[in-house]
Formats: structure tokens, sequence, C-alpha cells
């Protein structure tokens, strides 16, 4: 049910679907296990979102985002492989609390995002993604400010975080900890994200974004709290 919520809600604003999946996951599965388990889930989200609006991918966009995205990513779960639970526990939780003001400090001065952008923005995508497991809603801002928008947005902004992903799941398959069950509960899980990614493209002109966002931000505060407090290991 988790799954199918929060990929219904990443349908429809391309991003949320992995905030609410962080706690979820955490608190079931304990920390270290979070981004694992959510690499593979939303390789099959994301590449359901993708399909869904395929054409209207921005290809120069997503060639520059993953230039420097896949390294990153690499470095990322790399030094994630030395980074115990609790300290994951709270990464995130800080990240969650932090997202909130950054995005709205990004729109409230009018960022203009070009295309010579897009590999700084990739770099930091790829290291923190490693590090937190999502970080859509920071991102997200950059994707809106170069322009991009409902279809194009979701697909162009998806397939960069599958490329990004990829790398990631490699690294993480080569140091043990994309292991048969981590994977086996990824795919289940990832399935059940596909019928939401369909439900949230359905969706896309119907819902408030100014509602979808409040909700949004509200979550990550709270569980951004709850990271900090009660971390998971």
């Amino acid at each position: 049910m988790g799954a199918l919520v929060a990929s219904t809600i990443g349908g429809v604003a391309g991003f949320g679907g992995g905030a609410i999946m962080i706690p979820l996951l955490a608190w079931t599965m304990g920390a270290k296990a979070t981004v694992p388990v959510l690499t593979v889930t939303m390789l099959l989200g994301n590449g359901a979102r993708v399909w869904f609006s395929r054409r209207e991918i921005d290809a120069r966009v997503v060639v520059a985002f993953l230039v420097t995205a896949v390294p990153a990513s690499v470095a990322g779960a790399l030094l994630y492989t030395h980074i115990e639970g609790a300290g994951i526990s709270r990464m995130i939780g800080c990240f969650m609390l932090l997202s909130v003001p950054l995005r709205r400090g990004m729109l409230v001065r009018g960022v203009r995002v070009g295309l010579r952008h897009f590999p700084m923005i990739g770099a930091a995508f790829g290291l923190l993604s490693s590090l937190v497991g999502s970080v859509g809603p920071v991102m997200s801002p950059f994707f809106l400010g170069y322009g991009l928008r409902k279809g194009a947005y979701l697909a162009t902004d998806s397939l960069c975080t599958v490329g990004a992903y990829i790398a990631r799941g490699i690294v993480f398959g080569r140091y043990n900890l994309l292991t048969a069950p981590t994977v086996g509960i990824g795919l289940y899980l990832g399935v059940v994200m596909i019928v939401g990614a369909w439900a949230g493209r359905r969706l896309i002109e119907r819902m408030s974004e100014r509602v979808f966002l409040n909700v949004i931000e509200g979550l990550l505060v709270v569980f951004g709290l709850q990271f900090l407090i009660w971390p998971a290991r």
C-alpha cells in the first residue's frame, strides 16, 4: 500500500515517492537496507514514468545530467557502504528537513536554469541520492526552472534518475548490499509502483499543485524529525 501511494504521488509531481518510501523501508528493514531496496524499487517506478511519457523526453537534458550524475552516484554509493545505520538515518532526517526551505528558497529567487547547469545538478544529485535515497524535492525546481512541464518534466527527470540509480546499483551489488532478499523486495515494491505511476499520470491534470506540495512538505518535516529523534538502525 505504501509503495502504491508513494508512486502515485511521484507520478503526479515527479517527486515525493522516495520521500514516503524511505521511512517505511527504514522502520521495517533498518536504515542500512533502505537505499539498496529503494534503488531497485525506484528503478521500476521511474522506468514506468519514462515509458508513459516517453515521447516528451528532453534528450539534451538527460545527457548533460548523466555525464556527471553517473560517476557521482558511484562515489556516493562507495561512501554509503562505510556508514553505519544510525548515521545514515540521521543524515536522511537532516536532508528531509533541509529540503523544504531549500526548495522554497529556489522558487522565491526565481532560479533560471540553463542546459549548462545540468552537469552540476547531476553531480549533486548523484552524490546525495546515493547517500540519502531520494533527493527529488530539492532537484525538481531545477528541471521546472529549465522550462520542463508535465509529461516532459516527468519523463526527463525520471530517465535521469534511472541512469544514476543503475550506476549506484552496480556498486551496491559489488559490496553485497543488493542481496537476493533485497532485490526480491525491491522488485515486488517496484511492480506495485508501476501501477502507481500509471495512476499518477492519469491524475496529473486534476490535482492542485499547491495542496500537493503542502502535503509533501508536511510529510518531509514529520519524517525528518522522527529520523533525527528516533534513528532507525
